[in-house]
């Protein structure tokens, strides 16, 4: 569903007629998920209709084991519950991203739960 400017990501399905240029998303990873990955921001280009969901299993196929243990419970599909989403600069609840479509242009974060401070 996606590919990844640097070829590290299977190719995209682009549009059918291959005349204009695939969606695009910048897709930001900080602290561990950003070490599991390698690599800190991405530009992403992805299928016309592709949801948020789509977008997490291809980068955990591109990126590995250890990226996926970041995102997903373990043994399945489910987003870990200290994984902070951030879409276009806001913090998005779990379940409101099953179906979350992702636009051209559209700015993912993810980052794991903080912890610490003063």
């Amino acid at each position: 569903m996606i590919s990844s400017r640097h070829d590290n990501i299977p190719p995209t399905t682009k549009n059918a007629h291959g005349s204009e240029p695939a969606p695009t998303v910048t897709v930001s990873l900080f602290g561990s998920i950003r070490a599991a990955a390698g690599r800190g921001s991405e530009a992403v280009e992805i299928a016309s209709g592709c949801v948020f969901y789509e977008l997490l299993r291809s980068l955990s196929r591109a990126y590995g084991n250890e990226f996926k243990y970041e995102i997903f419970q373990e043994g399945g599909d489910d987003l870990r519950d200290d994984l902070i989403v951030s879409i276009n600069g806001v913090i998005t609840e779990h379940s409101k991203l099953e179906d979350f479509q992702l636009f051209d242009g559209a700015a993912v974060s993810l980052l794991p739960n903080f912890s610490g401070g003063g």
